[in-house]
């Protein structure tokens, strides 16, 4: 069984957690915005390769 300090240890800053998410965000906003026909499906598509590979 894990403790929290262990838990908190192991985490991320708050602020490096946010930087981090946001820069997610902004790749896949500015990665949609460059898809023309079929956005939805093409995004939906790269979204789940990315997942998949991660997992």
């Amino acid at each position: 069984m894990t403790t929290t300090k262990a838990v908190r240890v192991s985490l991320l800053p708050d602020a490096v957690r946010r930087e981090a998410f946001a820069e997610a965000s902004r790749f896949w906003g500015e990665f949609y915005e460059c898809l023309t026909a079929r956005r939805d499906e093409l995004f939906e598509l790269a979204d789940a390769v990315c997942v998949r590979t991660v997992l």
